[in-house]
């Protein structure tokens, strides 16, 4: 019997202790009006977070694109992408107290019949595929990781994620099913030949056409599989992050580590296209990807690591267009950080180690106190992560506002006008509550998204 539902577990950290013992440590830094919480609580959180990563949100955000048309044309669009002939159209709606352009599509309820019967062709995926394919993606070619002999294009096949790390490129015979968990249902459009002969140098697109997923999320039909340049398919707190930072017209903005660059465009549009937006992001792989995609002529992408994007010594500094800069150059600095991605849903089988888990704080350090020395006074710098942990979020900004006295912490909610979404921050030594309550959290107990954190920062003049 197959589930009907998409929660995969307890936990997306098979066999890794030493992460829930991480996780147990750090939400052992929360104060609350009695205290430290309890070991009994702290347990129950953790139990209930990691449940939490296992489960897709139930809602699809995108984000319209009206520079050049009125968003409702483009949210036409938008619905004609989501047309399915076997099924009714599903739900979409703008989301209340933030601007125009900003829709949700809910999943379809269970009264919407879905064919989530176990076929016998089976395809194995890869565990980010899968989280992929549960968000409403179809499979890509190489997200493909196993498949048998002799399926013909067009056959009905079901689909399932690995989970454990063990699947084999081009794996033929059936995969245990202690190893594997059940996505949908789709349709093969490459065949084996295609995806694993040996013409098969680098695979490419969609090798099966999802049309029944567990998550109940509807899928773009391929017509329309990218809306570009119309709308974007967004995670909502990244969306949050671009109007918290409240770009203006004009202005010289730093998008410090922009890959893959949804914000950065983000960014340009509430911009309207005039100033000047720098985006560094010191993977060329991701910077080639990124200019792929991004044609804004306000838009300067650069292959630079980020933490020294600040010049060191003035006499040293010979003025272009691109990093390092002088100190004080910029007018507002978004700081999206790299980051354990914890956040992420959903997770089917998580592979960090305690040691990655522990390595991004100084990181994260080193880039925060470049953007405070790159930030021109009564600048605005936004913090942000996908990550769930303290330690990363307000243990950074507990961090922070000790090290850096010219910041002030400002408040996201009132940024963005509305408390709708997210949950105020933990309150931990060094960051109480007033300052608590100025940062937003997404996690269990707030908007039904990914996990993220949010924080914003004003730097004050000397007189201030």
């Amino acid at each position: 019997m197959l589930p009907q539902s998409d929660n995969f577990g307890e936990t997306p950290f098979k066999n890794k202790s030493e992460i829930h013992d991480e996780l147990i440590a750090d939400l052992g830094k929360v104060i609350t009006n009695n205290g430290y919480l309890q070991k009994c609580e702290i347990q129950e959180k953790v139990n209930a977070l990691c449940k939490w990563m296992c489960t897709t949100p139930k809602k699809s955000i995108y984000r319209l694109d009206h520079l050049t048309d009125h968003y409702t044309d483009n949210l036409q669009k938008l619905c004609r992408a989501l047309k399915q002939v076997d099924k009714p159209d599903p739900s979409i709606h703008l989301l209340p107290d933030l601007p125009n352009g900003i829709v949700a599509v809910d999943s379809w309820d269970s009264s919407v019949s879905l064919d989530l019967k176990r076929y016998p062709r089976e395809i194995i995926i890869d565990a980010i595929c899968g989280a992929a394919v549960l968000r409403g993606s179809h499979i890509y070619a190489p997200g493909v990781i196993g498949m048998p002999n002799g399926l013909i294009i067009n056959c009905k096949v079901s689909v399932f994620a690995d989970v454990t790390g063990h699947c084999k490129k081009g794996l033929i015979k059936p995969y245990p099913d202690s190893e594997k968990v059940y996505l949908g249902n789709g349709i093969l459009r490459q065949t084996r030949k295609e995806l694993f002969g040996k013409d098969a140098k680098n695979p490419c697109g969609i090798a099966i056409i999802m049309t029944d997923v567990i998550s109940r999320v509807p899928q773009l039909n391929t017509d329309s599989e990218s809306l570009r340049p119309y709308a974007l398919l967004q995670n909502l707190p990244s969306i949050i992050c671009s109007l918290v930072l409240n770009p203006q017209p004009g202005e010289t903005v730093l998008d410090m580590c922009a890959a893959p660059g949804n914000k950065t465009t983000h960014i340009s549009f509430l911009m309207k296209g005039q100033g000047t937006i720098i985006a560094l992001e010191k993977n060329p792989g991701k910077v080639k990807r990124f200019k792929e995609k991004c044609n804004d002529e306000n838009i300067k992408m650069f292959c630079y690591d980020a933490t020294k994007a600040v010049v060191e010594r003035e006499n040293s500094f010979v003025q272009t267009d691109g990093p390092p800069f002088e100190q004080g150059h910029f007018d507002r600095i978004l700081l999206d950080t790299p980051c354990s991605a914890l956040g992420q849903r959903p997770q089917l089988y998580n592979t960090i180690t305690l040691a990655q888990l522990r390595s991004y704080i100084p990181l994260q350090r080193n880039l925060f106190s470049a953007a405070v020395r790159l930030l021109k006074p009564n600048g605005t710098l936004v913090y942000s992560t996908c990550t769930v942990t303290i330690a990363e979020n307000e243990g950074i900004v507990a961090w922070a506002l000790k090290q850096c006295p010219e910041l002030k912490l400002e408040s996201v909610k009132d940024r963005i006008k509305t408390d709708r979404y997210g949950s105020q921050g933990y309150t931990i030594d060094g960051l109480m509550n007033e300052n608590a309550r100025k940062v937003r959290r997404f996690g269990t107990e707030s908007t039904d998204s990914v996990g993220f954190f949010i924080a914003c920062f004003k730097k004050c003049c000397q007189n201030d």
